[in-house]
């Protein structure tokens, strides 16, 4: 995914950076086809589920499916959950729960981060924690309220399978692209290792944010057990 690019100038933006107004709220659901490996797949699900408490902070409460359609899961099933609890006034994770099921892979994790106590609590142990942790999905509503222009870079750090790691983000372009739902004008924004070269490190995700009011993720690419994961959004509702 990693493309032949000159960058003049990169701005590093920080996650203090001002903020625009949500663009989305509770009951967002975004509806996408998934393919495999380019074979059409299945289905996936990202959405806004209610507003909850996290140690006494409000979050949003955000869920992410895939199900693979009844063809492919005679080859290859797959059944994954994400969710995530979001600070809703920083968009940073405050919890963090997966139950990932892909053929014969399957991984579960879940994470209460608590930043007055600094301490991060999983079922196998507990962790310091000094700064703000963000999973993909709270990342990308993130990036929905941020203004974005090409060339910027943002960093940012996750803790998953009782890990931490840095990673850092980077505008690369703008681009009009085709997905069921319509046609949009989209940054193209790729996530990739801290330590790596931008030019030659292989990200692990590509989002196209689509450049207007609502700031769609309209098509996501990841990498996952099985190959390459394309999500293209078929239709936005509200329920």
């Amino acid at each position: 995914m990693a493309k032949k690019l000159i960058i003049l100038g990169i701005c590093f933006v920080g996650f203090t950076s001002a903020q625009t107004l949500n663009p989305f709220d509770i009951g967002e659901s975004l509806h996408y086809s998934a393919k495999i490996n380019f074979i059409p797949a299945g289905i996936a699900k990202l959405k806004i589920k209610a507003i909850e408490t996290v140690d006494g902070f409000e979050t949003f409460h955000i869920s992410f499916n895939v199900k693979s359609s009844k063809i492919i899961d005679r080859l290859f099933k797959v059944r994954d959950v994400v969710e995530t609890w979001v600070d809703t006034k920083e968009l940073f994770t405050r919890k963090f729960r997966k139950d990932i099921r892909e053929r014969n892979y399957k991984n579960k994790f879940s994470a209460t981060i608590n930043y007055e106590d600094s301490l991060i609590t999983t079922e196998e142990r507990e962790f310091p924690v000094s700064q703000e942790i963000r999973d993909p999905y709270s990342m990308i509503y993130y990036l929905r309220t941020v203004p974005l222009k090409v060339g910027d870079l943002f960093s940012y750090t996750t803790f998953d399978n009782n890990k931490f790691t840095v990673f850092k983000i980077i505008v690369h372009h703008k681009e009009k692209i085709k997905v069921p739902a319509g046609k949009f004008n989209c940054f193209v924004i790729e996530p990739f290792r801290e330590g790596k070269s931008l030019l030659k490190s292989k990200g692990n995700m590509t989002i196209w944010l689509s450049d207007d009011k609502r700031r769609l993720p309209v098509k996501i690419e990841s990498n996952a057990s099985f190959g390459t994961m394309i999500l293209k959004l078929k239709k936005v509702s509200v329920n």
